[in-house]
């Protein structure tokens, strides 16, 4: 069983814009909310480029990058989980293999296990890095069903975005669209 990290598992929308806002900020890129919201699902890189390349400023995405990195990494421990999608994994745990699909740095998404207290649950943790394309693309999901040793067929993933729907399709797996289960929309950290 595959679980997107950021907006599946997690509240991480607020946090992960004021520190991708800040850094932008910087270097003279006004990043708001509707444009941000509207591209969940992309890169950082890819989001930074085209907000640079819509400003006309030529800008230093890797550093930017960096930056936002740094400032989510510090804000984790104010990470609110999705309670139903959690109460799903903790069901889950112990009797199916279970790992973590994320197009987010690794970092990131380490640091927002340990502060939620969800580390234990998962098996494997697969992010952006681990792969040469993000998604849409499968590999990353292709990726994940290697290292838990199942068939893709046979995976199910919970996802938020269209992009990540897209990609866990594309790799030939049963998707949930968890949009449905965030009616309770957030809660506390397990630890």
């Amino acid at each position: 069983m595959l679980f997107d990290w950021d907006g599946t598992l997690v509240n991480s929308h607020p946090i992960n814009f004021r520190a991708l806002s800040q850094a932008c900020e910087r270097w003279g890129l006004d990043l708001r909310e509707e444009f941000y919201t509207a591209r969940i699902g992309t890169s950082g890189s890819e989001l930074i480029s085209e907000l640079a390349g819509v400003a006309g400023i030529v800008a230093p995405v890797e550093s930017i990058v960096a930056d936002c990195i740094d400032r989510i990494i510090e804000r984790t421990s104010g990470l609110e989980v999705y309670v139903p999608v959690v109460e799903l994994a903790m069901g889950f745990h112990g009797e199916i293999p279970l790992a973590i699909v994320s197009g987010g740095a690794r970092r990131v998404v380490e640091a927002g296990l340990e502060a939620t207290g969800l580390r234990r649950l998962f098996d494997h943790v697969v992010a952006g890095e681990d792969a040469e394309r993000g998604k849409p693309d499968p590999e990353l999901f292709h990726l994940a069903a290697h290292r838990l040793g199942a068939a893709p067929s046979t995976c199910l993933v919970y996802e938020d975005s269209p992009e990540g729907i897209q990609a866990a399709d594309a790799a030939g797996m049963h998707v949930v669209d968890v949009h449905c289960f965030r009616r309770r929309i957030a809660g506390s950290a397990t630890r």
